[in-house]
């Protein structure tokens, strides 16, 4: 244990996620059986207890005062489970995507005012840049962001960034709120989203999103590639790709994709 506080540089911090492990393992657990486990005071391990029952990690039973897992722990256990079972299941579509057009193929899905990628499918073409698994990137600068972003309306919109400036990432970056609702808007009439060097001066990427059964958007799908070689005749054989892929992943999960 002291070891593992070491290399976090945070001991409460890996107390805590220590008893989420121990609460994993078993069934319940009572103040001083996590105590003992964590070598700790029974008044330091009842103060750790008592956070994450706050923050709705832990539940302790009023009548036995043993601790279980929170419904908190369930929900992010969920999340995981989601992304990993959409990557999965996205598979085969993106590679068809990449297949018919050679270039690589991502999949993502928003965390606040970033997109996330969850997967790629690598294509021929060697890439200038390059979104790994993961890495989170700026909705408002990038086609895949702004294809997520066609989940939210106008008073959504203003909600997540306010109606003030927008952190400029090249001299073809949206500035503003304002000039992001108008590309937004313009995403969601036509079912596709794009960004020319936007976040990066030279690339070109096309994005549409994915659907569930009650219309709202679970997921985004893109390619990407440098202005010189992706022409409009590539982007416009690309969103076709991806604007089918996205239909058929809809229906792999047993969902609803508007139409192109």
């Amino acid at each position: 244990m002291v070891d593992n506080e070491r290399r976090t540089g945070a001991p409460a911090l890996a107390r805590g996620l220590r008893v989420l492990e121990l609460l994993a393992d078993s069934e319940s657990l009572s103040l001083t059986e996590v105590a003992v486990a964590l070598d700790l005071p029974k008044s330091s391990a009842h103060h750790l207890i008592g956070a994450l029952i706050d923050a709705g990690w832990a539940e302790r039973d009023p009548a036995t005062m043993r601790v279980t897992l929170g419904l908190r722990a369930w929900e992010v256990g969920q999340a995981y489970d989601g992304a990993q079972s959409l990557s999965q299941r996205a598979r085969p579509f993106m590679d068809a995507v990449r297949d018919a057009t050679g270039e690589t193929v991502r999949l993502a899905i928003r965390s606040g005012a970033d997109q996330v990628c969850l997967a790629k499918s690598h294509g021929t073409h060697k890439l200038v840049f390059d979104q790994r698994i993961g890495a989170r990137l700026p909705c408002h600068a990038t086609g895949l962001g702004k294809a997520l972003l066609t989940a939210l309306d106008d008073a959504g919109l203003t909600e997540l960034y306010g109606n003030g400036e927008l952190e400029v990432f090249t001299e073809h970056t949206r500035p503003d709120v304002a000039s992001l609702r108008a590309d937004v808007s313009a995403a969601r009439a036509r079912g596709w989203a794009e960004d020319d060097g936007e976040y990066i001066l030279g690339i070109r990427c096309v994005a549409v999103p994915v659907f569930d059964r009650v219309g709202e958007v679970v997921a985004a799908l893109s390619v990407s590639g440098t202005t010189a070689r992706f022409s409009a005749e590539q982007a416009d054989r690309c969103r076709h790709e991806l604007q089918q892929a996205a239909g058929e992943l809809a229906q792999r999960l047993g969902e609803h994709t508007l139409p192109a």
